[in-house]
């Protein structure tokens, strides 16, 4: 399948639309149908660029390697990009590159996210 045709966005769009459990997070998030909307379409447009390299957190990255870490990603992903969004108290300056580089690194980060959590939910008994 050649990435970047119309054909690709249709199929990538409904993949993650239900493999992100998007209805469900629609129900979780009642109040951010557009920002989950916008992090399917992020994400559909990264899987189907045309690029060699996307740009992550100031990093160009091989686009197979941004696309193949994007096929890992589940709703427990998208619920900590939703989390990080929603407490960044920062000015963000490009929603776009913030979020990219938020779903990019959330593979990674999640389960020391989670775990901090617990510690601090702990030692407060």
């Amino acid at each position: 399948m050649e990435h970047g045709t119309d054909g690709d966005y249709s199929y990538y769009h409904e993949y993650f639309f239900e493999h992100l459990e998007i209805e469900i997070l629609y129900k979780n998030y009642p109040y951010d149908k557009e920002l989950l909307d916008s992090i399917v379409a992020l994400i559909v447009e990264t899987m189907c660029s045309k690029r060699k390299q996307i740009r992550i957190a100031g990093d160009d990255k091989p686009v197979e390697i941004v696309r193949s870490r994007f096929m890992k990603l589940n709703s427990e992903h998208i619920k900590f990009v939703m989390d990080c969004f929603k407490k960044n108290t920062t000015k963000i300056h490009n929603i776009k590159q913030y979020l990219l580089a938020t779903i990019y690194n959330s593979i990674l980060t999640i389960d020391g996210y989670f775990d901090a959590l617990v510690r601090h939910d702990l030692s407060e008994g």
